[in-house]
């Protein structure tokens, strides 16, 4: 049975932060959330959040629908059913007509509201007192869109209290009013889709097949634990719909492969696929063992029990009723690990131009210096290529590049930012316009002429961002960018090469501060630091529009950046020395030459 197309509510690019800050840190039962909202942070109560590990996972059944009750109160409750949706689904369809409860699946769509919602008093088609039909609205102010796959959309005006449609009611024989249409979407209070949500990532392979590139989504906490797992198997099954399609990302699962089980055997999840497809696949190790990757990657990463659970720590794979036995395994079909990670840097050394003028690298803040080549003075930013083979320099708003150790070439004017990407291609902003490099491999012209990049907001839409686009850095996995946009508006970006000219989707999570971000670098997959003026100070985003988290600053900040796991986030000042912190709760403590700070304008690890 089929119902018509429901109405979407309106979605654009928005220059207030995503509600995922409200979400994912939810402190304990009297604790709050924080939610970036064009400026101050404002808090709002919840009982218990999706990052509380040390609450236990407790959920009250709602009640059925009572005896004589008027269509706005069928409307309240099936509301308060609906929360639960994941757990009790049974009940939410019992305040649906049949026909109704047949096809009414919200899967993981949701309309969260910051106000609300609130039901309305209800109308009827007529005066008679006998009328049969009821319309009952819903009233509030949203927040943010959950859509099917668990990504957010924040619609345009979101505190303007766009409506939803209203809910249409029919009395039954027996007399009771039921809900013969309600939007597909659930609608949940901020603090009910705090207690009932949780993040987690889906793992898909950038274009090239080298990194796994982490799509977070946000996921109903389910009643079975096979369900949350069954899903997020589905999910990987194809390419995602999100702002990381298009071709920005790839699954290793082969077209018309089913998921013809998911189980799960103590901390193991079994995954049954079927098909001639998989079949076919099943004696190219390759293609297994990457879906495996993705499998254990996306599968360890949730908590499919709830927060006290102890999550999924192995995979088996199973074919067309047979188990596959990864290479070197002894016979055991049981995976614990994955060849593919996502990517992070891989940089000891930083880089950085002392007050002679020389480029100069150094291993930590105890490694002595290494002076290479003098490039001169006066550069804001210089960027390494991941590999150390380019290096790219902005004195004023002219852009140098060439290889490391030889001439800077002069490769335009009006930049304000850039970044080199996995793939040895220049990144970088002149304004209104991003434009891109591509490496040539060639010691004498390293760098293809710049072509344009396209900023969209949907690919189905094709909205195009102007900008300005302040501060840039491609992620180390090549895929994924942090941009700001109009010194303000931090967001992130897929980057796609499908086209001619290479594209950049937005994501819909957006954080919008009152101070100027000035500088940023990525600190992990899932991670980039902003630094910010006035103050100056510093801060931690989740590329998932969590909450932020601060993190001491030094006074005179100018530029920071992060290199791979264990080395010390280094910062240069105004005064032309450096600082560097040994952790994100660290304090900053001067890099020093011997008993002396060291000069170093620029400081800079490799991508």
């Amino acid at each position: 049975m089929s119902r018509p197309p429901v109405p979407r509510l309106p979605s654009s690019r928005p220059l207030l932060a995503a509600l995922a800050a409200l979400l994912v840190a939810a402190l304990a039962a009297t604790g709050c959330v924080s939610m970036p909202s064009g400026g101050a942070v404002r808090s709002y109560p919840v009982t218990q959040g999706t990052a509380a590990q040390n609450q236990p996972y407790v959920q009250i059944k709602p009640p059925p629908p009572g005896a004589n009750w008027s269509p706005s109160q069928i409307v309240q409750g099936f509301l308060t059913a609906s929360a639960s949706f994941g757990n009790y689904p049974q009940v939410a369809r019992e305040y649906l007509t049949q026909a109704e409860a047949k096809v009414w699946d919200p899967s993981w769509s949701a309309v969260v509201y910051k106000s609300g919602p609130n039901v309305t008093e209800p109308t009827y088609p007529s005066t008679a007192k006998q009328s049969t039909t009821a319309t009952v609205g819903i009233t509030g102010t949203i927040q943010a869109n959950l859509l099917g796959n668990g990504n957010y959309s924040v619609p345009s005006g979101a505190s303007s209290g766009t409506s939803v449609p209203p809910f249409q009611l029919a009395k039954q024989a027996n007399g009771q009013w039921r809900i013969s249409y309600a939007p597909l979407e659930l609608l949940l209070s901020s603090n009910s889709f705090g207690n009932d949500y949780q993040l987690s990532n889906l793992y898909f392979f950038d274009p090239l097949g080298k990194f796994l590139v982490p799509d977070p989504v946000y996921v109903p906490l389910p009643a079975k634990p096979t369900d949350l797992i069954d899903r997020l198997v589905s999910e990987l099954n194809a390419p995602p719909l999100d702002w990381l399609s298009g071709g920005a990302t790839k699954t290793a699962f082969p077209v018309k492969t089913k998921v013809s089980g998911v189980t799960l055997e103590g901390v193991t999840a079994v995954v049954s696929l079927a098909g001639a497809a998989i079949g076919k696949a099943g004696t190219d190790t390759d293609t297994m063992l990457r879906i495996s990757a993705q499998l254990w990657s996306t599968l360890s990463d949730a908590t499919p029990g709830g927060p006290n659970s102890p999550g999924v720590q192995s995979v088996e794979v199973v074919v067309n009723g047979k188990p596959w036995i990864p290479p070197h395994s002894q016979g055991n079909p049981v995976q614990r690990t994955a060849r593919w990670h996502p990517a992070s840097s891989t940089g000891t050394e930083f880089y950085y131009v002392n007050s002679a003028g020389y480029l100069t690298s150094r291993t930590g803040t105890s490694g002595k210096p290494v002076t290479m080549t003098k490039i001169g003075t006066g550069y804001s930013q210089i960027a390494l290529s991941a590999d150390g083979t380019y290096l790219a320099a902005l004195r004023g708003s002219t852009l140098y590049a060439g290889l490391v150790g030889g001439p800077l070439t002069k490769r335009g004017s009006g930049f304000m930012t850039m970044s080199w990407d996995a793939n040895d291609d220049l990144w970088g902003s002149q304004g209104t316009q991003i434009v891109m490099f591509r490496g040539t491999r060639n010691p004498r012209q390293p760098l293809a002429p710049a072509v344009p990049v396209e900023v969209v907001t949907q690919p189905s839409e094709s909205l195009i961002s102007s900008g300005p686009f302040t501060v840039l850095r491609v992620a180390p996995d090549g895929v994924r960018v942090a941009i700001v946009i109009g010194d303000n508006e931090l967001t992130f970006g897929a980057i796609s090469r499908q086209t001619q000219n290479p594209r950049i989707t937005l994501s819909e999570v957006q954080t919008a501060a009152n101070a100027n971000f000035t500088a940023l670098t990525w600190y992990d997959p899932d991670n980039v630091i902003a630094l910010a003026e006035p103050g100056p100070s510093v801060t931690e985003y989740p590329v998932s529009g969590g909450t932020p988290a601060p993190i001491q600053a030094e006074p005179g900040m100018q530029t920071i950046t992060a290199g791979s796991h264990g080395q010390p986030l280094i910062a240069g000042l105004g005064n032309g020395q450096m600082v560097a912190d040994a952790s994100l709760t660290g304090s900053w403590m001067p890099v020093n030459d011997g008993d002396t700070p060291a000069s170093g304008q620029s400081p800079a690890y490799p991508g």
